[in-house]
């Protein structure tokens, strides 16, 4: 039994005909009534080959029987599938993608939804208009403020091969609305990088350095957190954390280096390798790292996101990975500087400047 196959003990099912031109897989875990309601989006929509594929981490609140009744009412194609373990975020995704009969997997976190009845149409009419296509993204918007995250400036291909991948990663930390050939995804299924809570990161990645395409899709394909009277998800922000001291706090993201760099190794020369790193290292500490130290200051505390800072050091993150001593020094430079700015920088001037800055990163 491969890591692609052994996943989850069926619970309930209805395919109707032959594969479906898309795959809907959602890890899901708790958060019933927000699947619900994507589903509601799905069982809405003008395009009708699909499945929904849902691999089920063991949930605890008790719903299942009352999620297999709606999904078997509402005259979806789906499969729904528990997982034997709990086996966490990338287990799961990796879970629900093994579900997956279509030619694309389209990935859904289980409070976000399709934004418009026609938005599988409408994937559907670019995906065919475009040629080969081995992985896409879409831009997606915020339910509740409907502030558009941008992704993408524009339909079209935006690259293949390695460089593609050390360009474009960023573009796969937000899991809807990532889309994937099928099978091309499964050959690359791995447990390596589980915990990362990044998997469709390094799947992406690594079908693009092999040569696969990618394809930007400019319009709103996905509404991000769903809003239910009464209900609220989990998030990093829902308890906040106090420390005592400043002792290293490794949180997922502090892998994405070393995971980018691991899916394109096995399609570039070391030399190349290393130049890759400094390329995606510097990207992270300015766009990504910078933004969550001022985040986590705001949530949780000062002492939180100091401790953060220390979890993120070039010597944790840089393990394995080689480079030269010039450019150790000058990520370690960086490193120093940004976490002056993200400790230091008044949250509110902060979140003034964050449409700009995000403006910034996106052409970066």
């Amino acid at each position: 039994m491969t890591v692609a196959d052994r996943v989850e003990i069926l619970a309930s099912s209805v395919r109707r005909g032959p594969a479906p031109v898309f795959s809907i897989c959602v890890p899901q875990y708790n958060r019933t009534s927000f699947l619900i309601e994507a589903c509601r989006a799905l069982a809405a929509q003008s395009f009708s080959s699909f499945e929904l594929c849902i691999s089920d981490d063991r949930s605890t609140d008790g719903r299942q029987d009352e999620l297999i009744s709606f999904l078997e009412s509402s005259g979806l194609d789906f499969v729904y599938a528990r997982q034997m373990a709990n086996r966490r975020y990338d287990g799961n995704l990796r879970g629900a993608m093994a579900l997956a009969r279509g030619r694309y997997s389209i990935l859904m976190g289980n409070d976000d939804r399709l934004a418009r009845p026609d938005t599988l149409e409408m994937i559907d009419r670019i995906l065919r208009a475009s040629g080969p296509v081995q992985v896409a993204v879409a831009n997606y918007a915020e339910c509740e403020s409907g502030r558009v995250f941008q992704r993408v400036p524009r339909t079209g291909i935006l690259g293949s091969g390695p460089s593609a991948a050390a360009q474009s990663f960023r573009n796969f930390s937000f899991v809807s609305g990532v889309i994937f050939e099928t099978e091309a995804a499964r050959r690359w299924a791995t447990e390596k990088w589980d915990g990362s809570e990044m998997y469709q990161m390094f799947i992406g990645c690594r079908m693009l350095a092999a040569g696969g395409t990618l394809l930007g899709i400019g319009e709103v394909c996905v509404e991000k957190d769903i809003r239910i009277a009464n209900e609220s998800v989990d998030s990093y922000a829902s308890k906040k954390k106090e420390k005592k001291d400043l002792a290293p706090v490794v949180l997922p993201m502090a892998q994405i280096v070393p995971l980018v760099a691991d899916a394109i190794a096995p399609f570039v020369t070391p030399k190349e390798l290393e130049a890759t790193v400094m390329k995606i290292w510097p990207r992270l500490l300015l766009f990504t790292y910078g933004f969550w130290l001022v985040e986590l200051r705001r949530v949780h505390s000062w002492r939180y996101s100091a401790s953060v800072y220390r979890g993120l050091s070039p010597a944790r993150i840089g393990r394995g990975l080689h480079l030269s001593a010039a450019n150790r020094a000058r990520i370690r430079a960086l490193y120093a500087m940004v976490g002056a700015a993200g400790l230091l920088v008044p949250v509110r001037l902060f979140r003034a400047l964050e449409p700009a800055l995000y403006r910034v990163a996106k052409r970066t």
